[in-house]
């Protein structure tokens, strides 16, 4: 496993340092996004204070997780319906298979048997 890194990032020029096992540019990445939906807060509302800042960036990440949590197990949930439908589509064919090389059989001995009874007619 990696080693920890030391991460320095600002956010609403505050300096913070952040001790943490992912790459330093994942982190800075983080920061960065924090930092721009920070800005957009604020720019919108010059008064608010920067704890109320932070709590409604809380909000908005939480809900977009939880959001994506909801996408996640729904398409979890249509990946296996789509399975249990490949394997009874595949349970279908091969008795499709079956039964097609059991009629070709059949006609094959027909045929067989015909060509026997023209040969003695």
């Amino acid at each position: 496993m990696n080693g920890i890194n030391s991460v320095k990032i600002t956010v609403n020029g505050v300096h913070y340092t952040i001790n943490t096992v992912e790459p330093e540019e994942y982190v800075q990445k983080l920061a960065d996004e924090l930092n721009g939906a920070v800005s957009e807060i604020r720019d919108k509302n010059s008064t608010i204070s920067f704890n109320d800042i932070m709590v409604l960036c809380a909000i908005n990440y939480i809900d977009a997780y939880k959001r994506s949590e909801e996408n996640a197990d729904r398409m979890r949930t249509q990946i296996s319906e789509y399975l249990e439908d490949a394997a009874k589509a595949r349970i279908e064919l091969d008795e499709v298979k079956r039964e097609n090389a059991h009629l070709r059989r059949q006609l094959s001995g027909k045929e067989t048997k015909g060509q026997i009874k023209d040969l003695n007619a």
